[in-house]
């Protein structure tokens, strides 16, 4: 009876192992679980175009797409995708908060609790927020159309808009206190009554895209390496030659000289102004770069890469993803 009964099952095995694997393909469905992919600090897109600090040690970097990267004082970064996804401009810190601008009129403010997001009104046709400078206690942005906000960060923002079709790319502060903001086709507009008027200065038509001062000289860069200088505060302009035709796109001082930064590698220094040579840097790259920040121990750069120069070299940065 046993031998009957084991030869019966040796007979219906296989088919019974078949339908099995049939019934697992039909219903069983199976599951796998993905790791978790880590998201790297930096990606090929985001062409971080400007920077801020607080003169501590802390860094921001503006880039495409809604994405700021920030660095700390102890040398950690972070990347923060804000909730609107435009290409970002600019970024100034000034008050305890970081405000970063951005294409269709988008103002992100992080005041140490999160980003909160805000859309100032601009042309439905040129809407883009260019520059955002902190500027004797307030938070300056300027864009095109004219446009001219000035707010304190907190959502409070007041129109100065020029009435003019000029983009307006940088705004910076003479020690008269005069504001000055360097503009599409070769104008220079100035204030001295904290933007409610602005006056016009015409220079050669070459876009200016950065304007600096340093004591009664100011200095503002653009394309085609347009480089003019005042030496009596603003009251007369003069170009001088900068050795180059790639587009400089900014310009700053650091206690002790000029530098400036552009297209094709460009990077530019001049200890009075007036002349100006460049600057080596051992593997400095030759893209564009569109932003640059003295900082205590060098030259914060950035743009289509982003690093620091310090003592005629060049460290690519995040750090992490160079080893």
């Amino acid at each position: 009876m046993i031998s009957k009964l084991l030869g019966w099952v040796a007979r219906i095995a296989p088919w019974a192992i078949v339908a099995g694997l049939g019934y697992a393909a039909a219903f069983v469905q199976p599951t796998v679980e993905p790791l978790p992919l880590p998201q790297p600090l930096v990606e090929p897109r985001d062409h971080f175009l400007d920077v801020a600090g607080d003169g501590q040690g802390a860094l921001w970097f503006a880039g495409n797409a809604g994405t700021v990267l920030s660095r700390d004082a102890d040398g950690e970064w972070h990347r923060h995708e804000l909730d609107r996804p435009v290409n970002l401009q600019g970024v100034a810190r000034g008050a305890g908060r970081v405000v970063a601008v951005g294409n269709q009129g988008w103002v992100f403010t992080d005041a140490g609790q999160g980003w909160s997001a805000r859309q100032l009104p601009v042309s439905d046709y040129a809407g883009k927020l260019i520059g955002v400078n902190y500027v004797d206690g307030a938070f300056w942005i300027t864009g095109e159309m004219g446009v001219i906000f000035r707010g304190d960060g907190q959502g409070d923002w007041r129109a100065l808009s020029l009435d003019a079709d000029v983009g307006l790319n940088d705004l910076a502060r003479a020690d008269d206190g005069r504001l000055w903001i360097a503009a599409e086709f070769g104008n220079l507009f100035h204030s001295d009554d904290r933007g409610r008027t602005w006056q016009r200065r015409e220079l050669q038509g070459e876009t200016l895209q950065a304007i600096a001062f340093h004591g009664p000289r100011g200095v503002a860069v653009g394309n085609q390496g347009r480089i003019y200088l005042t030496e009596d505060t603003g009251a007369t302009w003069r170009p001088v030659d900068s050795g180059t035709h790639e587009h400089l796109y900014d310009v700053v001082h650091d206690g002790r000289r000029w530098l400036a930064v552009g297209a094709g590698g460009v990077l530019l220094a001049s200890e009075s102004g007036r002349y100006w040579a460049p600057l080596e840097a051992r593997g400095f790259s030759n893209g564009y770069h569109t932003g640059a920040l003295p900082v205590a121990n060098g030259l914060v750069v950035t743009g289509e890469d982003l690093g620091l120069v310090h003592q005629g070299n060049w460290t690519a940065w995040p750090a992490e993803e160079k080893e």
